[in-house]
Protein backbone atom coordinates (compact mmCIF):
# COMPACT_ATOMS: atom_id res chain seq x y z
CA UNK A 1 0.00 0.00 0.00
CA UNK A 2 1.40 3.43 -0.51
CA UNK A 3 1.06 6.33 1.71
CA UNK A 4 -1.57 8.88 0.68
CA UNK A 5 0.89 11.31 -1.06
CA UNK A 6 2.48 8.93 -3.37
CA UNK A 7 -1.20 7.82 -4.19
CA UNK A 8 -2.26 11.40 -4.44
CA UNK A 9 0.45 11.88 -6.68
CA UNK A 10 -0.21 8.58 -9.01
CA UNK A 11 -3.69 9.76 -9.21
CA UNK A 12 -3.16 13.51 -9.89
CA UNK A 13 -0.96 12.46 -12.86
CA UNK A 14 -3.01 10.05 -14.27
CA UNK A 15 -5.85 12.08 -13.96
CA UNK A 16 -4.11 14.79 -15.87
CA UNK A 17 -2.65 12.88 -18.51
CA UNK A 18 -6.38 11.60 -19.28
CA UNK A 19 -7.57 15.64 -19.43
CA UNK A 20 -4.69 17.45 -20.01
CA UNK A 21 -6.50 20.87 -19.79
CA UNK A 22 -7.24 19.53 -16.04
CA UNK A 23 -5.60 21.84 -13.65
CA UNK A 24 -4.62 20.27 -9.66
CA UNK A 25 -6.77 22.94 -8.57
CA UNK A 26 -10.12 21.25 -10.27
CA UNK A 27 -9.34 17.59 -8.75
CA UNK A 28 -9.52 18.11 -5.03
CA UNK A 29 -11.40 14.85 -4.71
CA UNK A 30 -8.26 13.12 -5.47
CA UNK A 31 -6.62 13.86 -2.08
CA UNK A 32 -9.69 13.07 -0.47
CA UNK A 33 -9.55 9.62 -2.09
CA UNK A 34 -5.65 9.02 -1.14
CA UNK A 35 -6.14 9.61 2.14
CA UNK A 36 -9.17 7.42 2.96
CA UNK A 37 -7.87 4.98 0.58
CA UNK A 38 -4.39 5.03 -0.56
CA UNK A 39 -4.35 1.02 -2.22
CA UNK A 40 -7.48 2.11 -3.77
CA UNK A 41 -6.09 5.12 -5.10
CA UNK A 42 -3.12 3.59 -6.28
CA UNK A 43 -4.74 1.09 -8.47
CA UNK A 44 -7.05 3.41 -9.80
CA UNK A 45 -3.95 5.67 -10.93
CA UNK A 46 -2.94 2.37 -12.41
CA UNK A 47 -6.00 1.35 -14.21
CA UNK A 48 -6.45 5.08 -15.47
CA UNK A 49 -2.68 5.05 -16.71
CA UNK A 50 -3.24 1.25 -18.22
CA UNK A 51 -6.52 2.61 -19.67
CA UNK A 52 -4.61 5.85 -21.17
CA UNK A 53 -1.78 3.12 -23.03
CA UNK A 54 -4.68 1.07 -24.30
CA UNK A 55 -4.11 -2.04 -22.15
CA UNK A 56 -6.56 -4.05 -20.58
CA UNK A 57 -6.32 -6.71 -17.99
CA UNK A 58 -8.98 -8.79 -16.89
CA UNK A 59 -9.10 -10.55 -13.27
Amino acid sequence: MYPPVLAHAALLAALTQLVPGADVDQLPFAARLAAADSEAASELAAFLADARKGVHKCP
